[in-house]
């Protein structure tokens, strides 16, 4: 195939050489603009002179699988993964849609199959797209949106007992004093809190990190205040996390640490403390009960 295209690129060069690209911006302008015969002519051209650029065999691929040229596109996309392309399951990816505008449905779930062990495509993308509407029901095909459907394990979900739209009084208060909307994010993979009390407002993100299997809470408020905190649940099922040993403590020589601990009534207690000596002795920053919104109860 290689071969053929850049036989084909140096005949067409020869009977007009000022219809191709002579530089990459060109053919890749002219694919951004989605002139994919342009395109298509531009980046055979520049293969015939460098068949190395994986990047290139990808653009003609795509190029050509808009033309619905799907045998010539096929051979691209495996010279692109061949060529060492950056994300060959984005080009696996695309060599299932067309095999799925071919009828060749279990090629394009074999394809996906090894989308779904090397990683690099969210599930969410793969479902959502027109070509896999017929496999919607398909077990293999559902196990492989599974697979690639981030923030879906236990550790992901230890901190959804704060999700809620709350009033939150302090220790001993009797009427709501601020409010404060926790909503789940991205798809399950984000905790974001919105804080307000009178003319004072925060928020922060918190988000479970796979690869240190660590919580983190990040805070700014509109006095400029930031936070930043890791953790996780403890023994009693509360969500524990501090910046002990973390930059901003080495900075202030001041350890936070914040508890939130879910009730057995469905509020949620948030304690925050600080400490001087490290940890020695603590002082309480803020001690505030979370109790759902009575527009919302009942």
């Amino acid at each position: 195939m290689r071969k053929f295209l850049a036989a084909t690129a140096l005949s067409f060069g020869l009977m007009s050489g000022s219809v191709f690209a002579q530089s990459q911006e060109d053919a890749d302008a002219k694919f951004t603009a989605q002139d994919w015969q342009g395109a298509a002519n531009d980046y055979r051209v520049l293969l015939a002179e460098d068949e190395t650029n994986a990047q290139n065999w990808f653009r003609l691929a795509r190029a050509l699988h808009q033309l619905e040229e799907f045998d010539a596109a096929e051979d691209a996309y495996a010279a692109a993964i061949e060529a060492g392309f950056s994300n060959p399951s984005f080009a696996r990816y695309q060599l299932a849609r067309l095999k799925m505008q071919q009828g060749r449905e279990r090629q394009a779930l074999e394809l996906l199959e090894q989308v779904a062990q090397d990683g690099g495509v969210p599930g969410a993308f793969i479902q959502n797209t027109a070509e896999f509407a017929p496999l919607a029901d398909n077990s293999r095909f559902q196990t492989v949106v599974t697979v690639l459907t981030p923030c879906t394990a236990d550790e992901y979900r230890h901190f959804d007992f704060w999700l809620g739209e709350w009033d939150v009084t302090g220790a001993g208060a009797t009427q709501a004093t601020a409010s404060s909307k926790i909503s789940s994010r991205q798809a399950g993979c984000v905790v974001l809190e919105e804080y307000t009390a009178g003319g004072f407002t925060g928020m922060s993100i918190s988000f479970y990190d796979s690869v240190t299997e660590r919580w983190h809470q990040s805070w700014m408020s509109n006095a400029g205040t930031a936070v930043y905190l890791e953790g996780g649940l403890d023994e009693n099922g509360a969500m524990v996390m501090s910046d002990k040993g973390m930059t901003l403590n080495e900075v202030t020589g001041v350890v936070n640490r914040t508890t939130w601990s879910p009730n057995d009534d469905g509020s949620v207690r948030q304690l925050w403390e600080q400490s001087s000596d490290d940890g020695e002795t603590w002082i309480v920053i803020f001690d505030g009960t979370y109790t759902t919104k009575e527009s919302d109860q009942g």
